[in-house]
């Protein structure tokens, strides 16, 4: 009789070899990171993504000799961090390890509290009292039906109502699940025809989209303030990630912010190649060390230096986050409004008027900005996270 945690590997290996061509060699090393997973005490259902990174890891040229890998995988680290952060063997224990990252004492121990961030239309009315900081949202869609929020209407939405939306500027339509852009789309006119993803579409088009869409809200689509739409181009997206802590003695806590910036390579999502990385100087807003993200095609992530911007040449650090001290404010206060959930992460766009939230996550990844902000070396992390040296 076959283990139900081994069934769970089999499904999940078997999505996993479709993309590989059935490899032998990838599904043995497959079985041998989820089995580690599971003996390292990872939260079972982070046994695949473990097994997936791990294995796409061991199989990319990452820099580090395949004999030597092994030493990091013990320790929860895939090797791609070793050039992604500069983490080497003497300072390996500054960053936190997947072991400990995904291990279930880190994560929020009541299921209703973790509902509130896991899907996007409980978060919108969890912060309903922060709405100036998030994007007007029109519609909840629900099997193809515009189910109005902040719409002014008294019935279900047509499409009418949502070609009228965009006479005002794009909108945004955003799976109320998931995460990393997937499923998303920018509708807008331009030169006096209709774009889905920046491709030209008539009505028919936009009606079939919205028809297929289940569990989605249609937001208003937020623009980057002209210092990033002037350094990125204006089709470019630029979106802050901070990072908070509500310290049991000292309160909200900032200890982290990094800046993800578009260029033409990256499209219209933010977490993969073409996307560069920034971290933002908590003291003063300033950009510091620029990177560019690359690899994703391998299942790894990789940098390049990127101070000048690929597209527009401008000089990155130059760049300081308008109304930095706004930003420390509105992130402070929605901690101290959610002391329940005291390790947040926000993604945040910074506009001309201010602020836009786009999504709040209470387990949120840190490998963006471990480059620029090692987990450990700062107290907050460790006070709210159980970790180890390894």
């Amino acid at each position: 009789m076959i283990d139900p945690q081994d069934s769970k590997m089999l499904e999940s290996l078997t999505k996993y070899l479709s993309k590989h061509g059935g490899d032998p060699e990838r599904a043995e090393k497959y079985e041998y990171f989820y089995r580690l997973a599971r003996e390292k005490g990872v939260v079972p259902f982070r046994y695949a993504r473990i097994a997936e990174e791990y294995t796409d890891d061991f199989f990319a040229d990452t820099g580090v000799p395949r004999e030597e890998k092994e030493w990091y995988y013990q320790r929860g680290i895939p090797t791609f961090k070793t050039g992604w952060y500069g983490l080497t063997k003497e300072n390996y224990n500054d960053y936190i390890s997947d072991f400990d990252f995904y291990s279930p004492k880190n994560y929020l121990k009541k299921p209703q509290l973790i509902k509130w961030f896991d899907y996007k239309l409980t978060t919108y009315y969890v912060l309903s009292c922060f709405r100036e900081y998030m994007p007007r949202h029109y519609f909840f869609i629900e099997s193809g039906e515009l189910v109005p929020m902040d719409a002014a209407l008294e019935r279900h939405g047509r499409l009418e109502d949502v070609l009228a939306l965009l006479q005002n500027g794009p909108i945004a339509l955003k799976s109320c699940t998931g995460g990393h852009g997937k499923g998303f789309y920018k509708i807008e006119v331009r030169n006096g025809e209709y774009r889905i993803n920046n491709k030209t579409a008539d009505r028919e088009e936009i009606r079939a989209l919205l028809a297929s869409l289940d569990d989605y809200i249609l937001t208003e689509y937020g623009i980057p303030h002209r210092v990033f739409r002037q350094a990125c181009g204006e089709e470019s997206f630029a979106v802050l990630r901070t990072v908070s802590v509500f310290d049991k003695e000292d309160g909200p806590q900032i200890t982290a912010i990094l800046a993800r910036l578009g260029s033409s390579a990256s499209g219209l999502v933010t977490d993969y190649d073409g996307c560069i990385n920034c971290g933002v100087d908590l003291e003063t807003g300033r950009i510091f060390q620029p990177i560019m993200r690359t690899g994703d095609a391998e299942g790894i992530i990789r940098r390049t230096p990127s101070r000048f911007h690929p597209d527009t040449g401008v000089d990155l650090e130059t760049l300081v986050v308008p109304h930095f001290r706004e930003l420390n404010d509105m992130v402070k206060r929605i901690s101290a409004h959610l002391t329940m959930t005291p390790y947040l992460v926000m993604d945040i766009i910074p506009t001309d008027e201010g602020f836009e939230i786009l999504e709040i996550n209470s387990h949120g990844q840190v490998r963006n900005l471990e480059p620029f902000f090692p987990f450990r070396k700062n107290k907050y992390h460790l006070r709210a996270f159980e970790t180890k040296d390894w």
